[in-house]
């Protein structure tokens, strides 16, 4: 990776981290973007970031994002009872991780 993409893809991060504490996505979406940013950057192996590789494989199976609009109606309610609850867990181990990537990267 070239210097200029390592800077572009902070930055890409930075944003995920802050559109998903300004709420402007959600947290599932957030946290698929914020993972994906982090492996690009060599990043996901370090413990303040391993919050939303946690949130991912606990969420595994369950519907997020624009996959949620393939889902039967029952099958949707059922599966956001739990996928409530479990972001519910997260929350705010979730922020506190995109305040630090903010502060660090921002």
């Amino acid at each position: 990776m070239t210097p200029e993409q390592e800077v572009a893809r902070k930055k890409q991060l930075v944003s995920a981290a802050k559109a998903l504490l300004s709420l402007q996505v959600g947290v599932g979406i957030g946290c698929v973007r914020i993972n994906k940013f982090l492996h690009w950057l060599s990043l996901q192996d370090d413990p303040r970031y391993q919050i939303f590789k946690q949130f991912l494989a606990a969420t595994a199976g369950l519907p997020l994002g624009n996959e949620r609009l393939r889902w039967a109606y029952a099958a949707l309610l059922e599966c956001d009872a739990k996928l409530a609850t479990i972001e519910a867990d997260f929350r705010p181990r979730i922020l506190g991780a995109c305040i630090d990537i903010i502060g660090t990267y921002g």
